[in-house]
């Protein structure tokens, strides 16, 4: 008798084996379903955005609670969201499946990321930019408050004109193509006729900016356009 009652007991063990089987492995295929869903909606949103933003995008659902039995849908999965919505940085996403009448609602995290020069290690005020002192990252576009640079090579020589830490983004107002006190060579053209002359900046500036400059030959002051680090325009 013992070992009848021993032999059922490892049938029931058996069975109890089984069914927990069957049921890790449903769990599974159902996880696969709410992945599936997911990344439809992500492609729903991406297709929404992508006409109306050049940035860069990273987009993520959030994960559906496991315990959630998606219903099989005999036709495509129908995607809405509002057009409010996508000016958010968490979008609703309705899913909804109309041959089963089911639907349920997805959140899809969007970030609008942009390539940011930083300098590389901390500068002191007066530090030429060079390509040792820089690179390039991506940020979160929210995080950024002011106007920065795309690319190592905008910024190329110019100078600082404060302490930069480590890892911070540049920014115009940090920086002087041409500063106070450096000599530029001035540059004059018209249809007729192109003189140069050397001259002093009288104010920071940067490329394409306005400032008053020095003729060191006439004395004279004069606004010229700072074409690059050694060079100013003045309109004739």
């Amino acid at each position: 008798m013992k070992k009848l009652y021993y032999y059922v007991g490892l049938a029931n063990i058996f069975i109890i084996n089984i069914s927990f089987v069957s049921f890790i492995a449903a769990a599974q295929e159902n996880n696969l379903d709410n992945q599936q869903l997911i990344h439809d909606a992500e492609k729903f949103i991406i297709a929404q955005l992508s006409g109306n933003n050049s940035s860069q995008l990273e987009v993520e659902g959030m994960p559906i609670d496991a315990r959630i039995v998606i219903p099989a849908c005999p036709q495509d999965i129908e995607y809405a969201v509002g057009s409010e919505a996508l000016f958010q940085s968490n979008i609703t996403v309705k899913a909804q499946c109309p041959a089963s009448n089911w639907y349920m609602y997805l959140m899809i995290r969007v970030t609008e990321i942009q390539p940011v020069v930083i300098v590389s290690n901390a500068v002191s005020p007066g530090t030429l930019l060079s390509k040792d002192n820089l690179q390039v990252i991506d940020m979160d576009k929210k995080r950024l408050r002011n106007t920065t640079f795309a690319d190592i090579d905008s910024v190329l020589g110019a100078r600082v004109k404060r302490r930069l830490i480590s890892g911070r983004p540049v920014e115009p107002d940090d920086l002087c193509f041409v500063c106070k006190g450096d000599n530029v060579v001035i540059s004059a053209e018209s249809q007729f006729m192109y003189v140069k002359t050397n001259g002093v900046a009288l104010e920071d500036g940067n490329v394409g900016e306005t400032i008053r400059v020095k003729n060191s030959r006439s004395n004279k002051n004069l606004l010229a356009q700072i074409v690059n680090t050694h060079e100013v325009k003045v309109n004739l």
